[in-house]
């Protein structure tokens, strides 16, 4: 049987790798998908490469051709995906490289024992510099997938990365309405509907080359550099954890799910309550996320006052 496969791309000055990541999909293996590119304000060439892309290849549509409008990443995709209709759907950065197989597996995956019900599959991938060199073979074969794709874990961490993503329709019914201000990423917030409701695969082999470069909107930096660069934005950090709060919140209002005691004090939480009183609960509670840097930044986050 053959299924059709909407992937939604959302483009913004991606001159340098757009035209290398669009023939990658062109090569897929499995031909039965069609790309649906929102372009999020360009000011290169990006708006005139998509459109010869357009006139070489029917499967290539580009939805707001007339108006581009910079409505910020988790907007354009949320926007994608609202607009188009298929049976499935795969998230596509501008700037990573589809290994051939990535379409087949993933779609293999989502078929596989399926019983009508949402479901969100992702894969492991490369990690690559610029020039699609390996930095790190398989990034995700270290972390206890079943763990923390959990509904009570993916509260605190996503190791869901949305370019490796493929999502069903029933899972989609779940994500609108939504305002883009109250969560952190489509992708880990599309992650937490599909642990609470339904339920998420992992496909172990490697289906991206997932580029690492200065100019990524969201990325993956394991270097020590990086994370020196996330504390210095402790601010935004701690902004970062309100919203992920508020968002584990409304994934909660659609799914009525029950947490953990754990899961829910951190729901729960009271940012503006003193230093005495965050500190117990923070120990009974052990809030983790999946690297210990990560850890130490979230129970600080915690314990800071926010600021009016």
């Amino acid at each position: 049987m053959s299924y059709n496969v909407a992937i939604l791309m959302s483009t913004y000055n991606g001159m340098d790798y757009l035209r290398e990541q669009i023939e990658s999909i062109r090569s897929q293996t499995y031909k039965q998908w069609n790309l649906y590119i929102r372009d999020d304000g360009s000011s290169d060439n990006t708006i005139d490469l998509i459109k010869t892309f357009v006139h070489q290849d029917t499967r290539i549509h580009f939805i707001n051709a007339d108006k581009q409008v910079n409505r910020g990443v988790k907007r354009s995709f949320l926007n994608l995906l609202s607009s188009v209709k298929a049976d499935f759907y795969m998230f596509c950065d501008q700037d990573d490289y589809w290994l051939p197989n990535k379409v087949k597996l993933t779609l293999d995956a989502m078929i596989s024992d399926y019983h009508n019900k949402p479901r969100l599959v992702f894969t492991n991938m490369n990690l690559v510099d610029s020039n699609l060199k390996v930095l790190d073979k398989a990034s995700l074969s270290a972390v206890n997938i079943s763990y923390w794709t959990s509904k009570d874990q993916l509260m605190f961490d996503n190791i869901v990365t949305g370019c490796t993503v493929m999502i069903n329709n029933q899972l989609k019914q779940y994500v609108f309405p939504i305002s883009a201000k109250k969560i952190v990423m489509h992708d880990w917030y599309i992650a937490q509907l599909a642990s609470q409701l339904g339920d998420i695969q992992y496909v172990t082999d490697p289906t991206i080359l997932y580029r690492q470069h200065e100019s990524n909107q969201v990325g993956v930096n394991k270097s020590l550099f990086g994370k020196v660069k996330k504390l210095a934005r402790f601010n935004d950090f701690q902004t970062g954890v309100i919203l992920q709060i508020s968002q584990g919140r409304l994934t909660q209002k659609k799914s009525q799910v029950v947490f953990s005691k754990t899961t829910q004090a951190f729901l729960n939480w009271n940012f503006t309550c003193p230093l005495i009183l965050k500190v117990l609960p923070i120990i009974q509670n052990n809030f983790k996320k999946h690297t210990w840097p990560g850890t130490i930044a979230l129970n600080l986050a915690l314990l800071r006052r926010k600021k009016s």
